[in-house]
């Protein structure tokens, strides 16, 4: 990533995951995405969405969890495809079984930036490759102007792939757009981009409907395993 004074924070955060991936879990969640995977826009590692769906899944499947996180701040649909679905692979590999479940939040970066065709292929290229357990979300909404009609059209594309994927999907583009005007700004950091500590718990929302169905599956008493 290029230096900028957020750079020393995201390295810590990167670190701070890296140890986390260390931790053993009855189950492995591992999160794709871009900065918002990360929780950049808070302090605590567990106020992040990913932080909040694992100790959701931990909750209600009634088992230990394991999280790797392999987001990258900056990502966009293209670091999906060529760097983070390969490092799921190997981490599966490594873990000798399949994720439990895994979470993505991607095309937030590519919004007025990547041409229109580009990253509808990728995205779709994205969902193709994508393990059973995936929760997919589209596109937080950006309230105003051309990045909120390409946040938009790259949400219906995410939508449409994953639904004929038969993925589950997390409607994080509905459920931030309700809050769209001045009633959002706490749910913004200082940067106004990424998500504060209440933002991240909007964002959990659009995921947890999926989170606790998946959970759900996976409880002992049912014999739930990947």
């Amino acid at each position: 990533m290029t230096w900028s004074p957020r750079t020393p924070f995201v390295r810590r955060r990167v670190a701070e995951w890296r140890r986390r991936a260390d931790e053993s879990g009855d189950l492995l969640y591992v999160a794709l995405g871009d900065s918002a995977a990360l929780g950049v826009g808070t302090r605590d590692l567990d106020a992040s969405y990913v932080g909040l769906a694992a100790h959701r899944l931990q909750r209600l499947s009634f088992r230990t969890v394991r999280v790797v996180n392999l987001a990258r701040y900056g990502a966009r649909a293209d670091d999906v495809l060529d760097r983070q679905l390969d490092l799921l692979v190997e981490v599966e590999r490594e873990a000798g079984r399949p994720a439990d479940m895994v979470t993505l939040d991607i095309g937030g970066n590519d919004a007025g930036r990547t041409p229109a065709d580009d990253v509808d292929a990728r995205v779709r290229a994205i969902v193709g490759r994508l393990p059973p357990h995936t929760i997919v979300a589209d596109l937080p909404c950006f309230h105003f102007g051309e990045r909120e009609w390409d946040a938009r059209r790259i949400s219906q594309t995410i939508a449409d792939a994953v639904h004929t994927a038969g993925l589950a999907f997390a409607p994080l583009h509905r459920v931030t757009e309700y809050r769209r005007g001045w009633g959002s700004f706490p749910d913004f950091s200082w940067d106004q981009f990424h998500p504060s500590r209440l933002g991240y718990r909007v964002w959990d929302s659009a995921y947890a409907g999926a989170v606790a169905r998946r959970a759900r599956a996976l409880r002992p008493d049912v014999g739930g395993h990947a």
